[in-house]
């Protein structure tokens, strides 16, 4: 079946309005099919469904109906010139019904109360108005002005400057030569509190030729608004006419100019032809960099591991018939491409290494489409002295993309050449980066000249992941993996001398457990501020002390968290037996390397350098990322070399990921099945887990951490007592960050209502203090009916009303002392779940020259805290456009648990959450935390039900 013939079929539906809200009656579609299509189909319409559904047209088919899918169905529309075809037919039961009348905001108590109020004039003039506004045309019988003040006469706009009263007059004049009547005036908005009406009419009132009669309005905006206020005058005798008359109101705050540019986001349709035809180009070679001093020798070289050429094809044929292959889509969506792909969700001993390779797959296929995305077009610039180009990147202080030292940049002279230029990236600035071209480039640039610019991306930690996959089959290690029943070789007990005195009772267990026991992966469960990291340092230190022979290698999936460890271990163990090894791109970074400066591969003059293996392996206690750990196996690290391996913040990675560190240096050919150090790793399966870009992928199990899959199956917890085996996982519960009742909603939440605060008396800092509205709860939930927008380039939300009461608290803190303290700008942390809030928040707060806050995204808050966190939710329901108030609102990243308790557990002393709470209660997990703020009557701003 030629798609062409489908595709017509499906835009002839369209243009017939066969199709509405992406759905088609089938028997009127058959009909359909018959009378056009019959010919050209030349098979059955059963079959021709079929085909739909196979070119992913369609989504499903009952006996009834056809559901299409939305995005084909958007896209043809467009193509056809067609926004208004898919409008969804009038549901007058998403307004009202026998319970509530969400157009008169009023709930019904009996039948009798629903009944007589469909009767009320003013319920069917906003009915009207919703369903179908047009049938309000005005007859020329009266003219409406607004007045401000006496010198100001407008066309029905009204500008509100925030947190101002303004009273103007809606001025009503009679522009016929004969007596009206008015009988009614009505307010269609009745959940719009902003701007109100001030005179009810208690009988009708007669205007004569020329007469006018006055409305006085008042206005009052707490935030920024733009919004149309409809009123409806109804005039006449036994004949009535209807009047609408809408006034423009613009309430306008300092930050204001933040949504300047918001218009409506279209999302891009993955191109599979630019995304895969560049395995054809010609590439004219790049300028090589400069060779990095290095004493590393690679016994073992790293394979290619590239996407075998079959399953390419599978990616390149969905992604053409089917472009929400790579886009985020809906659950269904994943099953069905799981299913075409082959893969079963869900990571098991059986499917381990065939699953997790078909899924590296997968994900690399999504970071060759993701990062298409960022194609573009400019100009570069020559950079003075040296033989390299300029090239502005804007989004690159944001990782938007991600560039390193030595990854590839392409340039055509136009996107559909066949041939580019490699950039070779020499060095990276915030917003730019130094290319180095081949000569052959100076001969076609001139100044001002723009190309079609194409990021690559670097495949080195795929590579070391689908490498470690390997290693873990070929050396039969996966069944060490699934442990089936505790096997724990104990060591002699002895007294532990510890190096930290506070240690509570759990952590105190932990080491122990972890320095007597022998084979199976023990697990450090560790909640937000529990003292996780305290533990494993703890825990290497006695191992180093009581072990002589010991070999202890720590990673973790970021340099911060690698680091943190460093800075530990090296106060407490002597240079000479401790290495923490970086990265090219980190030896720069001084501020990140304070403290550790000593024990890292830098030589005498702060240069970098790649050490041999032998020095690697001298230290008894070697440090490093989960990737870079591959340089070991790489190096030919013999497989008994270390004794124990320590995976701190391991449920940030995937499993993949974790086995870098273990596969090919605990594990060999020669001893299969072995794997000869003790594994540790240290996490909260809570909080969140590895950054996945593929949905498909996260969906079948990518994106869950080894951690989290090991701690709940049966060897480490008992579902009938519902506790953990303590001999193999110590689950730490005293938490020395938060106040207490800032720590109880994730307690309960997430942690079976075990967390105990055990913070100082610093964490009652706010009690009592004047900002607070219940003086005894450090917790405050702000209620603000904002408007989530988007800009048109970025899919990302913001909401410029939050960001003002942000702004205002920021204000408000560092104006007033606390107990005689003085509030900095570095004990505030501002946290948003979308990458353009962020992006607006930092530009607000520069506007106020703050530039000391830390605002972030949830992931750029894990493992960090702050003395006071304000939170903004972003999404939002705008009521002040009541023909969308039958509307949902969805609140994305918001349901997710991990990012909530991430956020809610990182103040220590107070916790300021913005937002919408009708859209967030439709969440369990924030109706709950908004509940928990009700009870304590510590919510403020708008009233909400």
């Amino acid at each position: 079946m030629a798609l062409s013939v489908l595709e017509d079929f499906v835009k002839d539906l369209l243009k017939e309005n066969i199709i509405q809200n992406y759905t088609a009656k089938k028997e009127t579609a058959r009909e359909f099919y018959f009378k056009k299509y019959r010919q050209l189909g030349k098979i059955s319409f059963f079959k021709f469904k079929k085909e739909l559904w196979k070119y992913w047209y369609v989504n499903s088919f009952t006996s009834r109906e056809i559901k299409f899918n939305e995005h084909w169905i958007n896209y043809f529309a467009d193509q056809i010139g067609g926004s208004s075809l898919n409008k969804e037919p009038f549901n007058e039961q998403a307004y009202i019904n026998d319970q509530k009348c969400l157009l008169c905001n009023v709930i019904f108590n009996n039948p009798d109360d629903y009944k007589s109020h469909l009767e009320w004039l003013d319920h069917q003039i906003r009915f009207n108005y919703v369903k179908n506004r047009s049938i309000f045309k005005n007859n020329n019988e009266i003219e409406a002005v607004l007045i401000c003040n006496e010198e100001d006469y407008t066309e029905q706009k009204l500008q509100v400057p925030v947190k101002t009263d303004i009273k103007a007059t809606l001025r009503i004049q009679n522009v016929t030569k004969k007596n009206i009547n008015i009988l009614k005036i009505v307010q269609i908005n009745t959940l719009q509190t902003h701007v109100s009406l001030q005179e009810e009419f208690v009988r009708e009132v007669q205007l004569k030729p020329s007469a006018t009669i006055d409305i006085t309005i008042r206005a009052y905006f707490e935030h920024s608004d733009s919004l149309e206020y409809p009123i409806l005058l109804l005039t006449g005798g036994k004949r009535k006419n209807f009047h609408l008359i809408t006034i423009e109101v613009e309430s306008a705050s300092e930050f204001s100019f933040l949504k300047k540019n918001s218009t409506k986001y279209v999302s891009p349709i993955p191109d599979a032809y630019s995304i895969y035809s560049d395995k054809h180009d010609m590439i004219v070679p790049g300028q090589k960099l400069e060779e990095l001093k290095s004493y590393y020798t690679e016994k073992l070289p790293l394979d290619g591991f590239y996407i075998p050429h079959r399953l390419e094809e599978i990616f390149k044929r969905l992604l053409t018939e089917y472009p929400e292959f790579g886009m985020r889509a809906r659950q269904k969506d994943y099953k069905i491409f799981s299913r075409m792909l082959n893969v079963i969700p869900g990571i098991e001993e059986t499917n381990y290494f065939t699953n997790l390779e078909k899924l590296l797959h997968i994900e690399e296929n999504q970071l060759r489409i993701d990062i298409r995305n960022y194609d573009t077009t400019s100009t570069l610039k020559k950079v003075k002295g040296k033989p390299l180009y300029e090239l502005e990147v804007p989004g690159l202080a944001e990782a938007r993309p991600s560039i390193l030292r030595n990854d590839r940049i392409y340039l055509k002279e136009n996107k559909t050449d066949s041939s580019k230029y490699e950039g070779r990236v020499h060095q990276v600035f915030e917003t730019s980066v130094y290319l180095g071209l081949n000569k052959r480039f100076d001969e076609i640039f001139i100044d001002n000249k723009k190309f079609h610019i194409e990021f690559g991306f670097n495949r080195r930690s795929i590579q070391v992941e689908k490498q470690a996959l390997f290693l873990a089959h070929t050396h039969k290690i996966i069944p060490y993996l699934f442990p089936k029943e505790l096997q724990i070789e104990i060591l002699p007990e002895t007294d532990l001398i510890l190096s930290n005195s506070i240690l509570n009772e759990e952590q105190k267990l932990a080491v122990k457990n972890i320095v007597k026991c022998r084979n199976s992966p023990f697990i450090i469960f560790g909640p937000p501020g529990t003292g996780k990291t305290i533990t494993v340092v703890e825990s290497v230190y006695q191992i180093w002390k009581k072990y002589p022979n010991s070999r202890i290698l720590i990673c973790a999936p970021s340099n911060a968290a690698t680091n943190e460890v460093a800075v530990r271990l090296r106060k407490i163990i002597p240079k000479s037996e401790i290495f923490r090894h970086i990265g090219y791109i980190y030896a720069h970074n001084k501020t990140e390397l304070q403290g550790i400066e000593d024990i890292v591969n830098l030589d005498k003059h702060g240069e970098f350098y790649e050490p041999s293996m032998e020095e690697l392996l001298k230290y008894r206690v070697l440090l490093t990322t989960v990737v870079t750990s591959a340089r070991l196996v790489n190096g030919g690290v013999p497989s008994n070399h270390f004794s124990h391996i320590f995976i701190d913040e391991s449920g940030y990675a995937t499993e993949t990921q974790t086995l870098i560190p273990i596969a090919g240096i605990a594990s060999n050919s020669e001893k299969e099945g072995m794997v000869t150090a003790q594994l540790v790793l240290a996490g909260d399966p809570k909080q969140l887990g590895p950054l996945v870009h593929s949905g498909i992928a996260e969906y079948c199990g990518y994106g869950k951490s080894m951690l989290e899959r090991l701690i709940y199956t049966k060897v480490y917890f008992n579902n009938e007592t519902n506790s953990f085996d303590n001999r193999c996982v110590t689950k730490l519960v005293r938490n020395y960050r938060s106040h207490e009742s800032i720590l109880k909603p994730s307690s309960k939440l997430f942690y079976d209502n075990e967390l105990i605060a055990a913070g100082n008396a610093f964490t009652d800092l706010f009690i009592d203090s004047d900002i607070l509205i219940n003086k005894k709860f450090p917790i405050i939930f702000h209620n603000v009916e904002g408007e989530d927008i988007r800009d048109k380039t970025s899919p990302s939300f913001y909401n410029v009303q939050e960001i003002e009461q942000t702004a205002e608290y920021i204000s408000k803190l560092m104006s007033n002392k606390v107990r005689g303290m003085t509030i900095k700008e570095d004990q505030i942390g501002v946290i948003a779940p979308y990458r353009k809030q962020v992006e607006k928040l930092k530009q607000a707060c520069a506007r106020k020259k703050w530039n000391n806050l830390l605002i972030g995204s949830v992931e750029q808050f894990q493992r960090k805290e702050k003395l006071i966190i304000i939170i903004s939710t972003v999404r939002s329901k705008n009521t002040s456009k009541f023909e969308e108030i039958d509307k949902m609102c969805n609140i994305g990243f918001l349901s997710n648990s991990k990012r909530l308790n991430v956020a809610l557990t990182r103040a220590k002393a107070l916790l300021i959450v913005i937002g919408n709470a009708t859209v967030l209660k439709t969440d369990a997990n924030w109706s709950h935390f908004i509940q928990y703020c009700s009870e304590n009557k510590s919510i403020t701003g708008k009233p909400f039900n």
